[in-house]
């Protein structure tokens, strides 16, 4: 029922009714209840979906996915500098789906760009490994009266595997050649999967907080351990672009906004 993009009115009392719900009432912490738990008022805006605003005593927390399934969305929309989105859908097409549906909606909702070079995140056919794990891209947030307005930076990780993985991915990927990419339906991971999972997750992050990419010095903030990423994984501006103004890769993490 009310679930963005997939929203089907005609079910969502129905459903609410039969407690097949994907939502939770939470209190804000920003506003005072008179209630100490959510009446009957709300199980009726839950039904009909009037009266849902974040500025209420009490929130309908979701587990979210109904526009955009990389919950950046909404970080878009309040213009953050530095945003880290993580794709771990199920993906075995490699058609970022995902990320995409992203960057569509963030420029037609929006107005936002968000520049993505993804090919060497796509398996090589032969192969079948990537050339990385993530990619960086600037955010290009609209500006008043056409002109430019502030540069923001995203991370952007996908689930793939490169060749450089601990042998029990090389292992568990072998006896399961969908991996990383097996059917999110299955939820019941035995031990072997979970751990295959999870090792390939700290890998792909370890990387991410390594030397040659984040330098000799320890970062001891995000905009630190953005500056360092961006020196190795950001594509630099062209040069007629630098003429107009635009900012530069390392202006762009200096000084995003």
């Amino acid at each position: 029922y009310h679930m963005g993009l997939a929203s089907m009115p005609t079910l969502s009392a129905l459903l609410t009714f039969l407690n097949v719900r994907l939502g939770f009432w939470i209190r804000n912490p920003k506003e005072r209840s008179r209630f100490e738990t959510p009446g009957l008022s709300h199980l009726l805006r839950e039904m009909t979906g009037v009266g849902m605003s974040e500025k209420e005593p009490w929130l309908n927390l979701s587990d979210g996915g109904h526009i955009e399934n990389m919950a950046v969305y909404e970080l878009l929309r309040r213009r953050c500098k530095f945003i880290i989105s993580i794709d771990g859908e199920a993906d075995p097409e490699c058609s970022f789906h995902g990320h995409l549906t992203l960057v569509r909606h963030a420029q037609i909702d929006l107005g936002i760009r968000i520049d993505s070079t993804l090919e060497d995140l796509r398996p090589n056919p032969a192969s079948k490994f990537s050339k990385t794990h993530y990619m960086f891209c600037r955010i290009k947030y609209p500006g008043e009266d056409g002109k430019p307005g502030p540069v923001g930076l995203l991370l952007y990780i996908k689930l793939s595997v490169t060749g450089n993985e601990a042998e029990l991915i090389k292992r568990y990927r072998l006896l399961h050649p969908d991996f990383p990419h097996q059917s999110t339906l299955d939820q019941f991971f035995d031990e072997e999967q979970f751990e295959a999972y999870r090792q390939l997750g700290a890998h792909v992050m370890a990387s991410l907080f390594s030397k040659p990419l984040v330098g000799d010095i320890e970062p001891s903030t995000v905009r630190d351990w953005f500056r360092g990423l961006a020196g190795s994984l950001l594509e630099p501006v062209e040069p007629a672009r630098k003429q107009t103004g635009q900012l530069t890769a390392e202006a762009s993490v200096t000084n995003p906004s």
